[in-house]
Protein backbone atom coordinates (compact mmCIF):
# COMPACT_ATOMS: atom_id res chain seq x y z
CA UNK A 1 0.00 0.00 0.00
CA UNK A 2 1.43 3.42 -1.37
CA UNK A 3 2.79 5.10 2.09
CA UNK A 4 0.59 7.46 4.44
CA UNK A 5 -3.13 5.80 1.97
CA UNK A 6 -5.05 3.94 4.37
CA UNK A 7 -7.40 1.41 3.14
CA UNK A 8 -10.53 3.85 2.98
CA UNK A 9 -8.52 6.18 0.78
CA UNK A 10 -7.41 3.49 -1.28
CA UNK A 11 -11.15 2.27 -1.71
CA UNK A 12 -12.12 6.10 -2.45
CA UNK A 13 -10.16 6.15 -5.54
CA UNK A 14 -11.00 2.35 -6.65
CA UNK A 15 -14.66 3.51 -6.18
CA UNK A 16 -14.44 6.73 -8.14
CA UNK A 17 -12.82 5.22 -10.92
CA UNK A 18 -15.59 1.98 -10.62
CA UNK A 19 -18.20 4.83 -11.27
CA UNK A 20 -16.19 6.36 -14.29
CA UNK A 21 -16.25 3.47 -16.27
CA UNK A 22 -19.83 2.36 -15.39
CA UNK A 23 -20.92 6.13 -16.64
CA UNK A 24 -18.64 5.65 -19.69
CA UNK A 25 -19.90 2.34 -20.52
CA UNK A 26 -23.91 3.22 -19.94
CA UNK A 27 -23.66 6.19 -22.13
CA UNK A 28 -21.95 4.38 -24.53
CA UNK A 29 -18.89 6.13 -24.61
CA UNK A 30 -16.82 2.99 -25.34
CA UNK A 31 -13.33 4.69 -26.01
CA UNK A 32 -13.53 6.26 -22.42
CA UNK A 33 -14.63 2.87 -21.14
CA UNK A 34 -11.41 1.35 -22.92
CA UNK A 35 -9.06 3.37 -20.64
CA UNK A 36 -10.55 1.73 -17.89
CA UNK A 37 -10.11 -1.52 -18.77
CA UNK A 38 -6.52 -3.51 -17.93
CA UNK A 39 -4.84 -5.45 -21.07
CA UNK A 40 -5.26 -8.53 -19.39
CA UNK A 41 -8.41 -8.23 -18.80
CA UNK A 42 -11.16 -10.98 -18.09
CA UNK A 43 -14.68 -11.23 -17.49
CA UNK A 44 -16.56 -14.62 -16.96
CA UNK A 45 -20.39 -13.97 -17.34
CA UNK A 46 -22.96 -15.86 -16.17
CA UNK A 47 -22.51 -18.50 -19.31
CA UNK A 48 -19.32 -19.32 -17.47
CA UNK A 49 -17.24 -17.79 -20.67
CA UNK A 50 -14.24 -15.76 -20.33
CA UNK A 51 -14.26 -12.84 -22.19
CA UNK A 52 -10.96 -10.53 -22.80
CA UNK A 53 -10.47 -6.97 -23.21
CA UNK A 54 -11.29 -6.79 -26.91
CA UNK A 55 -14.25 -8.94 -26.62
CA UNK A 56 -15.74 -7.17 -24.31
CA UNK A 57 -15.47 -3.88 -26.17
CA UNK A 58 -17.20 -5.69 -29.19
CA UNK A 59 -19.98 -6.84 -27.06
CA UNK A 60 -20.74 -3.51 -25.81
CA UNK A 61 -20.88 -2.14 -29.17
CA UNK A 62 -23.43 -4.50 -30.00
CA UNK A 63 -25.08 -3.80 -27.16
CA UNK A 64 -29.06 -3.56 -27.18
CA UNK A 65 -29.38 -4.23 -23.29
CA UNK A 66 -30.91 -1.20 -21.57
CA UNK A 67 -31.57 -0.62 -17.76
CA UNK A 68 -35.44 -0.09 -16.71
CA UNK A 69 -34.25 -0.12 -12.67
CA UNK A 70 -31.54 -1.27 -10.90
CA UNK A 71 -30.73 -1.71 -6.93
CA UNK A 72 -27.65 -2.89 -5.16
CA UNK A 73 -27.16 -4.65 -1.82
CA UNK A 74 -24.76 -6.54 0.26
CA UNK A 75 -22.04 -4.54 -0.89
CA UNK A 76 -18.28 -5.05 0.18
CA UNK A 77 -15.20 -3.45 -0.43
CA UNK A 78 -12.00 -4.87 0.44
CA UNK A 79 -8.52 -4.59 -0.30
CA UNK A 80 -7.01 -7.50 -1.56
CA UNK A 81 -2.98 -6.04 -1.93
CA UNK A 82 -1.36 -2.37 -2.27
CA UNK A 83 -2.67 -0.83 -4.85
CA UNK A 84 -5.76 -3.94 -5.81
CA UNK A 85 -9.55 -3.51 -4.28
CA UNK A 86 -12.12 -5.86 -5.03
CA UNK A 87 -15.78 -4.70 -5.05
CA UNK A 88 -18.33 -7.25 -4.61
CA UNK A 89 -22.21 -7.33 -3.59
CA UNK A 90 -25.73 -8.52 -5.61
CA UNK A 91 -28.04 -6.46 -8.10
CA UNK A 92 -31.69 -7.06 -8.57
CA UNK A 93 -32.38 -4.92 -11.84
CA UNK A 94 -35.26 -5.55 -15.06
CA UNK A 95 -33.25 -4.84 -18.19
CA UNK A 96 -34.81 -4.19 -21.99
CA UNK A 97 -33.58 -6.52 -24.46
CA UNK A 98 -34.52 -6.75 -28.26
CA UNK A 99 -35.36 -3.43 -28.40
CA UNK A 100 -37.57 -2.85 -24.98
CA UNK A 101 -38.71 -6.40 -23.66
CA UNK A 102 -38.16 -6.28 -20.30
CA UNK A 103 -35.78 -9.09 -18.36
CA UNK A 104 -35.87 -9.60 -14.82
CA UNK A 105 -32.77 -10.74 -13.01
CA UNK A 106 -30.40 -11.21 -10.07
CA UNK A 107 -26.90 -11.60 -9.97
CA UNK A 108 -23.86 -11.58 -7.84
CA UNK A 109 -20.92 -9.54 -8.84
CA UNK A 110 -17.39 -9.06 -7.99
CA UNK A 111 -14.59 -6.61 -9.42
CA UNK A 112 -11.48 -6.33 -9.30
CA UNK A 113 -9.27 -3.46 -9.46
CA UNK A 114 -5.43 -2.28 -9.94
CA UNK A 115 -3.50 1.03 -9.94
CA UNK A 116 -1.30 -0.05 -12.35
CA UNK A 117 2.11 2.01 -12.57
CA UNK A 118 1.44 4.78 -14.71
CA UNK A 119 -1.07 6.00 -11.46
CA UNK A 120 -4.22 5.13 -13.14
CA UNK A 121 -7.02 2.53 -11.72
CA UNK A 122 -7.81 -0.31 -13.97
CA UNK A 123 -10.31 -3.04 -13.65
CA UNK A 124 -8.44 -6.43 -14.48
CA UNK A 125 -11.22 -9.40 -13.71
CA UNK A 126 -14.83 -10.00 -13.27
CA UNK A 127 -17.65 -12.02 -12.89
CA UNK A 128 -21.16 -12.51 -12.57
CA UNK A 129 -23.64 -15.50 -11.07
CA UNK A 130 -27.00 -15.48 -11.96
CA UNK A 131 -28.87 -15.92 -8.35
CA UNK A 132 -32.30 -16.88 -10.95
CA UNK A 133 -32.90 -20.64 -11.55
CA UNK A 134 -33.51 -20.32 -15.20
CA UNK A 135 -35.87 -23.09 -15.47
CA UNK A 136 -39.28 -22.89 -16.89
CA UNK A 137 -42.08 -25.52 -17.21
CA UNK A 138 -42.39 -28.28 -19.85
CA UNK A 139 -45.47 -26.64 -22.34
CA UNK A 140 -47.72 -29.41 -24.27
CA UNK A 141 -49.06 -28.34 -27.79
CA UNK A 142 -52.38 -28.38 -28.13
CA UNK A 143 -54.75 -28.36 -31.45
CA UNK A 144 -56.07 -25.48 -31.98
CA UNK A 145 -58.70 -24.44 -34.95
CA UNK A 146 -57.06 -22.70 -37.90
CA UNK A 147 -59.36 -20.55 -37.05
CA UNK A 148 -58.92 -19.28 -34.08
CA UNK A 149 -54.81 -18.37 -34.70
CA UNK A 150 -56.42 -16.50 -37.62
CA UNK A 151 -58.83 -14.49 -35.32
CA UNK A 152 -55.51 -14.09 -32.83
CA UNK A 153 -53.46 -12.86 -35.63
CA UNK A 154 -52.91 -9.35 -36.62
CA UNK A 155 -51.19 -6.15 -34.18
CA UNK A 156 -50.49 -5.66 -31.04
CA UNK A 157 -48.82 -2.18 -29.67
CA UNK A 158 -47.39 -3.08 -26.61
CA UNK A 159 -46.51 -0.87 -23.26
CA UNK A 160 -42.90 -0.47 -23.79
CA UNK A 161 -40.88 2.74 -24.19
CA UNK A 162 -40.33 3.15 -26.67
CA UNK A 163 -43.87 1.38 -28.23
CA UNK A 164 -43.33 -1.37 -30.12
CA UNK A 165 -45.32 -3.14 -32.50
CA UNK A 166 -45.50 -7.12 -32.42
CA UNK A 167 -47.25 -9.02 -35.46
CA UNK A 168 -48.34 -11.67 -35.45
CA UNK A 169 -49.16 -14.31 -38.10
CA UNK A 170 -50.93 -17.71 -38.23
CA UNK A 171 -48.91 -20.08 -39.85
CA UNK A 172 -49.12 -24.21 -39.88
CA UNK A 173 -50.89 -24.97 -36.30
CA UNK A 174 -49.09 -21.99 -34.83
CA UNK A 175 -48.47 -17.99 -34.92
CA UNK A 176 -45.04 -17.01 -36.31
CA UNK A 177 -44.34 -13.42 -34.30
CA UNK A 178 -42.17 -10.71 -35.56
CA UNK A 179 -40.95 -7.41 -34.18
CA UNK A 180 -39.17 -4.94 -36.06
CA UNK A 181 -35.63 -5.07 -36.09
CA UNK A 182 -35.90 -7.08 -33.08
CA UNK A 183 -37.11 -10.93 -34.20
CA UNK A 184 -38.52 -12.51 -37.03
CA UNK A 185 -41.39 -15.45 -37.31
CA UNK A 186 -40.29 -16.60 -33.92
CA UNK A 187 -43.05 -19.65 -33.21
CA UNK A 188 -45.59 -19.72 -30.72
CA UNK A 189 -46.93 -23.15 -30.46
CA UNK A 190 -50.87 -23.60 -28.52
CA UNK A 191 -51.32 -24.68 -25.21
CA UNK A 192 -55.03 -23.57 -25.74
CA UNK A 193 -56.85 -21.51 -27.20
CA UNK A 194 -55.59 -18.12 -25.57
CA UNK A 195 -52.31 -19.27 -23.99
CA UNK A 196 -49.10 -19.93 -26.80
CA UNK A 197 -45.43 -20.41 -26.09
CA UNK A 198 -42.47 -20.08 -27.88
CA UNK A 199 -39.57 -22.78 -27.61
CA UNK A 200 -36.35 -20.59 -29.31
CA UNK A 201 -36.81 -18.73 -25.77
CA UNK A 202 -38.50 -18.36 -22.53
CA UNK A 203 -41.35 -16.66 -24.08
CA UNK A 204 -44.86 -16.79 -23.83
CA UNK A 205 -48.60 -15.44 -25.32
CA UNK A 206 -51.37 -14.89 -23.20
CA UNK A 207 -54.84 -13.64 -25.57
CA UNK A 208 -58.07 -12.15 -24.04
CA UNK A 209 -60.86 -14.14 -24.99
CA UNK A 210 -62.32 -11.57 -27.37
CA UNK A 211 -58.20 -11.37 -28.65
CA UNK A 212 -58.54 -7.20 -28.39
CA UNK A 213 -55.16 -7.67 -26.22
CA UNK A 214 -52.60 -9.77 -24.99
CA UNK A 215 -49.79 -10.45 -22.60
CA UNK A 216 -46.12 -10.98 -23.83
CA UNK A 217 -44.09 -12.84 -21.22
CA UNK A 218 -40.21 -12.39 -21.45
CA UNK A 219 -38.47 -14.33 -19.37
CA UNK A 220 -40.70 -14.41 -16.39
CA UNK A 221 -41.58 -10.51 -17.30
CA UNK A 222 -45.22 -9.37 -18.13
CA UNK A 223 -45.84 -6.55 -20.81
CA UNK A 224 -49.43 -6.03 -22.12
CA UNK A 225 -50.55 -5.17 -25.88
CA UNK A 226 -53.52 -4.10 -27.36
CA UNK A 227 -54.97 -4.68 -30.31
CA UNK A 228 -54.10 -1.98 -33.63
CA UNK A 229 -57.25 -1.77 -35.39
CA UNK A 230 -56.45 -1.04 -38.74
Amino acid sequence: MPSGMDEAALIAEAEAADLAAMKAQNSGDLETFATYLSEDYAYIDLSGSRIGKAAMLARRGEDKRGVISETSSEDESVVLAPGVVMFRGRTDAVTSYYGGLPRPGSTRYSVVWRKEADGQWRMVAAQTTDRIKREYEVKVRADVPAERLEYLAGSYELATAPALTLKLEAAGGRLLASIDRQFEGMEFFPESETDYFATERPFELRFAEDACSLVLVTFGAETAGRRVVD
